[in-house]
């Protein structure tokens, strides 16, 4: 599909406002204070999930005098991920586990206005999830602090006073089941998902009342219409999904009651539509046997699948933000059995295409492509295009939405349904001891990116994504399901190998571990790559209107400021510590400030004399300091 496309000037007019323009059901407090780039009240800054600071006092020319305005120490070893907000005189914080959540009064340099600790089993949220130490979020509306708890808890506070205003428990942490707090506020309603697929969790996204705590309804993200949320309003874009029960016959047998899919990535939100988006993690289990026709895979000649999708694990899905119905969805990676999970923000954009304006949802897929939605309906806008290399799939087939896959790097648990597909035999030249021949190497190795926010900025056109070269190796297995216990009873199902490759975009083995990449949607291609040797350097990255990009650099333990035209470093601050949050910008007083926790786990790798001297442990030590930057004056 050939697209003449270009950004319309309503999307550059958006800059200063809260991404879309409409305020028909949104919550008319969020609008109002988003619309002032002092404030940041949500995550990725807007609705739109741009992650964009329409301020400019801080800019190219000006952004290597940037200096230390005042610091504090956070206190919990831990990787912070949720990042900060400012609403006037105010700024908001919430640590990892324990998840507390501190409000810093900018009139006397963060000076605690008080602290909200809420009661929480710390060591069995630990046990019973998965992959770091979350909350990712904060929000704002109405006077109220709104967040989610690891262990489920979905709390209200007083923005003054720190009071609880309300608690209500989301999800059951005793199955594996938790909370990311990547949430959003629309309308009255706090909206979140769950996490922990690996456990053997249906995903699901469930809303409650801003003022009073009560969920509202709850939405699963595969299983019967009436659960789903699909009715008359559902699009049926491609064949796929055509059943009568889309969500529910691409499953074998009842598999899909602990499918995956859980909804554990940031959300976005066109106030417009009163639609809001969200992707779902991966399948479960990953072993694929497991949600098919044992050994069983059926595709059309070029590749595409022909039964046993899976919908809708690692997919994108856009529901009504009112009632929660499912206006549309697309599977990203149909029977997903690499990890290619979709915990992932939808930013919302929009581009002329052919002369004709069109609002888009757009995404840089954990599995190496990028695509591009009408938000509206859920068709592809254009034929998907690959921003980091994989070898999975061959294309996208548009006439059907699905990707064309390599059968070669198709999953089986037993050799014999291998060989009746191919005689491929991926790493015959590094077997391991107990080698069966169903071992498949493939890219990328779980993560072409992960869950780190994106960016966007309407003066240079381009989306900024942290990305990941790392291809991997692996290899299914037969287990058991023990409901919660799935880390140590195989629930899994799968053997990771060594000696997978790393891979550059044209798939050539190279020492480069990640890239920050600035993707041209109108190009359909990356118009510039950062590259990181020493570390992938996957952490969040926001866009500020000084024409400048703001990023923690986990390689060398620094605050970075970067041209957002070039990749270019333009500053760089000596933390000593990792980042895995996104940065923020405010305005305060009339000056323009930054805002980041460093932060780092609290083991610390020995740093021997004789280590190399780019080692990232040289460069950064346990810790979590909150540092403000300003311009002199």
């Amino acid at each position: 599909m050939t697209k003449s496309w270009k950004v319309t000037t309503s999307a550059l007019a958006l800059c200063a406002a809260a991404g879309v323009s409409g305020t028909a059901v949104a919550n008319e407090d969020v609008l109002r204070l988003s619309r002032d780039p002092a404030n940041v009240v949500m995550p990725s800054i807007t609705y739109n999930g741009w992650n964009y600071s329409a301020l400019d006092q801080i800019n190219l020319t000006n952004v290597k005098n940037l200096t230390v305005a005042w610091t504090m120490q956070i206190g919990i070893l831990d990787q912070h991920e949720a990042s900060p907000l400012v609403i006037g005189d105010t700024m908001y914080i919430a640590s990892p586990k324990p998840n507390y959540v501190y409000a810093l009064d900018l009139t006397k340099q963060g000076v605690i206005k008080w602290e909200f600790r809420p009661t929480m089993d710390v060591a069995l949220a630990t046990a019973q999830t998965c992959c770091g130490a979350q909350t990712r979020g904060l929000y704002y509306a109405e006077g109220k602090i709104f967040y989610s708890t690891l262990d489920g808890q979905n709390i209200g506070l007083d923005a003054k006073s720190g009071e609880q205003l309300w608690r209500t428990v989301g999800v059951d942490i005793t199955r594996g089941e938790g909370m990311a707090g990547n949430n959003i506020v629309a309308g009255k309603l706090f909206i979140g998902g769950n996490e922990g697929g690996e456990f053997g969790v249906r995903g699901k996204v469930h809303a409650y009342n801003i003022d009073t705590g009560r969920n509202q309804w709850t939405m699963y993200n595969m299983g019967p219409n009436n659960e789903v949320g699909i009715g008359a309003r559902f699009n049926k874009n491609y064949p796929y999904l055509a059943g009568a029960n889309p969500a529910l016959d691409s499953w074998f047998g009842d598999s899909w009651k602990r499918g995956g899919g859980t909804s554990w990535g940031y959300f976005t939100f066109d106030p417009d539509l009163n639609m809001f988006y969200y992707s779902t993690g991966n399948c479960g289990p990953w072993n694929p046997d497991y949600r098919r026709e044992w050994g069983k895979f059926d595709t059309a000649p070029n590749g595409t699948l022909t039964s046993y999708h899976n919908n809708f694990c690692a997919s994108q899905m856009a529901r009504d933000a009112t009632t929660g119905e499912l206006v549309w969805a697309y599977n990203i990676t149909p029977t997903d059995m690499w990890d290619l999970d979709e915990p992932l923000i939808t930013p919302l954009l929009d581009l002329t295409i052919d002369g004709q304006a069109r609002k888009v949802a757009v995404k840089a897929a954990r599995n190496g492509m990028f695509y591009v939605w009408d938000r509206a309906n859920g068709k592809l806008v254009s034929e998907p295009w690959m921003h980091t290399y994989q070898d999975i799939m061959k294309g996208v087939d548009t006439v059907t939405g699905l990707p064309m896959y390599d059968i070669t790097k198709i999953m089986f648990t037993d050799l014999a349904d291998r060989r009746r597909y191919t005689q491929a035999d991926p790493v015959a030249a590094n077997k391991p001891a107990d080698y069966t021949g169903t071992e498949v190497v493939f890219c990328p190795g779980t993560a072409a990116r992960n869950w780190e926010n994106d960016a966007f900025s309407p003066k240079t056109g381009l989306v900024y994504t942290a990305t990941d070269n790392s291809c991997g190796a692996l290899r299914m297995v037969k287990g058991d399901y023990t409901p919660g216990n799935a880390l140590t009873g195989g629930w899994r199902l799968r053997t990771s190998l060594s000696g997978s490759p790393q891979l550059g975009l044209n798939g050539q083995p190279t020492n480069v571990q990640g890239q920050l990449i600035a993707s041209d949607p109108i190009a359909r291609k990356r118009a510039w790559a950062k590259e990181f040797t020493t570390d992938a350097n996957r952490n969040p990255v926001m866009a500020t209107a000084g024409d400048l990009l703001f990023q923690g650099g986990t390689d060398t333990g620094v605050m970075r400021a970067m041209n957002a035209r070039t990749g270019d470093t333009v500053w760089e601050f000596r933390a000593g510590a990792s980042f895995r949050q996104s940065p923020i910008s405010y305005r305060f007083g009339g000056k323009q400030y930054i805002a980041v926790i460093a932060s780092s786990a609290a083991a610390n790798t020995a740093v021997a004399a004789n280590a190399a001297a780019t080692a990232p442990s040289r460069y950064r030590r346990s810790g979590s300091t909150l540092y403000v930057f300003a311009l002199p004056g």
